[in-house]
């Protein structure tokens, strides 16, 4: 009970004034601690009052009741809604089709997550998100099997990991590994990502090690990899002879390398991005080795790129420089077995281009109420360079052989409500493919505007 005094009473209302509700009152910590150094309450009144403020908490708010699990130091929620008007006219490159794919779409997508921190260096982290591809999260308006039905309103799970954090390994700063499906670290400038897709959630191990203030102060030393598991063969069960074999294949991996060397105002990111499975030679017309698909076949794939940006101020804001450059040491054979060239004389057409390359120029920020960014980027995927399993699925559709220009501007209605333009313009490198070259080798054009209105919570 609390005492009945004169001074516990007038605590008593001022509390109940200042707070206004019972909620209010949890935060009434520091002003009995005051009280007790002013020698107006004792530590056993000061004890007496927080045990009845917190009872009465529990009895009448329903925060009150909410259980949480004694492990849990730490629960942090967020997410984020969008909805998209996006038109786009991608033309295929493909012999005998339509010269013509308008499309105008009205779209949303909704990510809800949460990373609960469990003691000493642990965390574990989940994200729900709208429609199941690997560099989309967008769910058309309109897309149900009837009007305003439920059948497309469909979340996915797209992170599900463990973290684990420390200090004084290696003799590093910070150390960060990761196990799952996890969001990923590596430096990766470009609009919506570039050699990353910003919508990808890589699956396998992350590990990071961060070193402060290496030669100059302020600065930062990060080695970062990555082994992703790609096609996990193992898992496979057929009784099929052919797709039995597939269960004693270790899973096909994605390896990814990274030094970030960072300051205030520039960072380089030598990188590797690296397929496991062995490259194919067998190039006959006959042989089942001479694949056209980009994303089925994980071979010919070791591509180093050197990620940069320089950042600068100009009148109050920040104004960055940035660019990717790439060569596929395999970009030849993939180049080849991507536009189904398995004899001498249809290799000889080829353009093995194994380059991708980016640059672009960003002005502004995204902090408060009446800021603004706008972009401008070039963009060069040549059909032997990259995968597009991994590339940004909103340019030239995420497929090799294109290049083209991006143009964006942002502006912040508030800190957390944003709105967005976007304009994609790509084409082939190439402006004529082989018969029968995949779907990878790019559309021939393509033509994307997106406009978009997000809220972050």
């Amino acid at each position: 009970m609390i005492k009945n005094s004169l001074k516990t009473l007038a605590l008593l209302g001022s509390l109940v004034i200042g707070a206004g509700t019972i909620a209010c009152a949890q935060d009434s910590g520091p002003l009995i601690d005051a009280l007790v150094k002013k020698g107006i309450l004792n530590d056993q009144e000061a004890e007496d009052i927080r045990t009845d403020l917190a009872r009465d908490f529990a009895v009448n708010s329903s925060a009150g009741k909410l259980e949480l699990s004694s492990s849990l130091t730490k629960l942090k929620i967020s997410g984020d809604a969008r909805v998209r008007y996006q038109y786009d006219n991608e033309i295929p490159n493909s012999p005998g089709l339509a010269n013509n794919r308008d499309q105008n779409r009205y779209r949303y997508r909704i990510r809800f997550g949460a990373v609960a921190d469990l003691g000493a260096n642990w965390s574990a982290g989940f994200r729900m998100e709208t429609a199941s591809g690997a560099t989309s999260t967008n769910a058309d308006l309109g897309g149900g099997t009837d009007n305003f039905d439920k059948t497309g309103d469909v979340i996915y799970f797209g992170q599900a990991y463990v973290n684990y954090r420390d200090s004084n390994v290696l003799g590093a700063d910070n150390l960060d590994l990761r196990f799952g499906k996890l969001p990923h670290k590596f430096f990766n400038p470009g609009v919506n990502g570039f050699w990353i897709d910003s919508d990808i959630n890589f699956e396998g191990l992350a590990q990071e090690l961060v070193y402060n203030d290496i030669a100059i102060k302020d600065s930062t030393l990060s080695f970062r990899t990555g082994e992703f598991v790609l096609n996990n063969n193992a898992a496979n069960k057929s009784s099929t002879a052919a797709a039995a074999v597939n269960n004693t294949v270790a899973p096909s991996l994605l390896l990814m390398g990274q030094v970030e060397y960072a300051t205030k105002t520039w960072k380089a990111a030598p990188t590797i991005v690296a397929f496991t499975a062995p490259s194919a030679h067998d190039r006959s017309a006959t042989s089942a080795a001479a694949q056209a698909s980009d994303t089925a076949v994980y071979t010919d794939l070791a591509t180093v790129l050197l990620p940069v940006e320089y950042t600068m101020i100009l009148g109050s804001k920040p104004l960055a420089f940035y660019a990717t450059y790439g060569y596929n040491l395999q970009g030849e054979e993939r180049a080849f077995r991507l536009a189904s060239a398995n004899t001498p004389a249809l290799k000889a057409k080829v353009d093995a281009d194994q380059a991708i390359y980016n640059f672009g120029v960003r002005y502004g920020e995204n902090k408060f109420a009446g800021d603004y960014q706008l972009v401008g980027e070039f963009r060069h995927v040549g059909n032997g360079s990259y995968s597009s399993l991994l590339l940004d699925s909103d340019f030239n559709a995420g497929l090799l052989n294109g290049e083209g220009f991006i143009l964006s501007g942002l502006y912040s209605i508030n800190p957390a409500v944003t709105a967005t333009v976007t304009y994609f313009n790509s084409f082939n490198i190439e402006e004529k493919r082989l018969p029968g070259a995949s779907r990878g080798n790019g559309f021939g054009e393509a033509q994307v505007i997106q406009v978009d209105l997000s809220a972050k919570f």
